[in-house]
């Protein structure tokens, strides 16, 4: 363990973040001498600091410990596409307690990835734009784009960035989520999707994986299949350029189905335990719903408040956390995101 190596990491990745030293450590709890002494390679932080440590400088604790901050740049940029639903389940459908963009987005800020585009209906627009607005409150830049990749294709050709999309109405709960977005973004000269474990009777597409997490499958014809009981999941990560060879499919997994046969589709396992649930349809919004109420009942957190993980996040400060929370005044959801700001003072003094 190089503990220069891992002092450079955590310097890099605290100024990427919008930290001053002080402002890290009164988040962690420590001393700025302490952030100091950590980023000099004079010590290693405690085991007991590094899960938030973690948390607020966008990473993982593998990655912290190996001062490895390849995927921590900020060429990254985020694509949601929500294709009319017969059932009228659109951004802004009620998922327990939020709206669904704020799940969406939440994908998108656990990994630091501030500019994202979402494609969609005008009614989905129109409910971001009153909601968010531009999304500068929330310290990110969120575009609304009535259509699809067509309309914003010949935007992106640039080899050396990369592109995470989320396309579909996709709830997905499980630990430690950032981690496993993070890794699938390590090796950014690959087309990598997000599997996790299903039931047969829920999997979307079946597939075969080889030893090197390659997807494979013998003819275009032949259903994706899998021993594993694997399944996809609809969230992308692929280098921008080929964003204009997809948008000529006539949709998404098309194009993924035909990748997978005529070059390298890799994957990246979810552990078992995650939940994804597509909601496409009212019966799966109320059980995503009830999912949610369960989790927040019984853990005493708010979930996928995207106000929470922005300031984290370090993309907004706590005085605009609270303005945000005042927003939402009278409401369980504001009294949560007061109760940070709240918890946050009193820690202070």
């Amino acid at each position: 363990m190089e503990e220069n190596k891992i002092g450079n990491a955590i310097s890099y990745l605290r100024k990427r973040a919008g930290f001053t030293q002080k402002d890290l450590a009164d988040r962690i709890g420590i001393s700025d001498k302490t952030v100091s002494k950590w980023e000099r390679g004079l010590g290693l932080p405690d085991i007991g600091y590094l899960r938030k440590l973690s948390i607020l400088l966008d990473t993982d604790t593998d990655s912290l410990l190996a001062g490895d901050v390849v995927h921590h740049d900020s060429s990254w940029t985020g694509i949601i596409v929500l294709s009319e639903n017969s059932c009228g389940i659109n951004a802004g459908t009620v998922i327990y307690d939020k709206p669904l963009i704020n799940y969406l987005l939440s994908y998108f800020l656990l990994v630091g990835i501030k500019d994202i585009i979402v494609l969609g209906t005008s009614a989905d627009a129109v409910f971001i734009n009153n909601s968010l607005g531009n999304g500068s409150s929330y310290g990110i830049r969120v575009e609304t784009v009535v259509g699809g990749l067509n309309d914003i294709s010949e935007r992106f050709d640039s080899s050396d960035k990369n592109i995470m999309m989320v396309y579909g109405r996709c709830f997905l709960y499980g630990v430690d989520q950032t981690r496993f977005f993070q890794k699938a973004m390590v090796n950014r000269d690959e087309f990598t999707m997000l599997v996790l474990p299903k039931k047969m009777s829920h999997q979307s597409s079946h597939i075969l994986i080889d030893k090197n997490k390659k997807v494979v499958n013998s003819t275009e014809e032949e259903p994706l299949r899998t021993q594993y009981d694997f399944s996809d999941i609809p969230i992308l990560f692929f280098p921008e350029n080929l964003l204009s060879v997809m948008a000529k499919e006539k949709d998404i997994s098309v194009f993924i189905r035909k990748y997978s046969v005529d070059e390298e589709l890799y994957v990246h396992m979810l552990d078992r335990g995650f939940v994804e649930i597509e909601l496409d349809d009212w019966e799966s919004v109320q059980e995503a719903s009830m999912f949610m109420k369960i989790v927040q009942d019984r853990c005493g957190m708010n979930m996928y408040c995207i106000e929470e993980v922005a300031w984290r996040r370090g993309m907004i400060d706590i005085e605009m956390l609270k303005e945000l929370g005042l927003k939402h005044k009278g409401t369980e959801y504001g009294d949560y995101i007061l109760s940070l700001y709240d918890s946050h003072k009193d820690s202070q003094k």
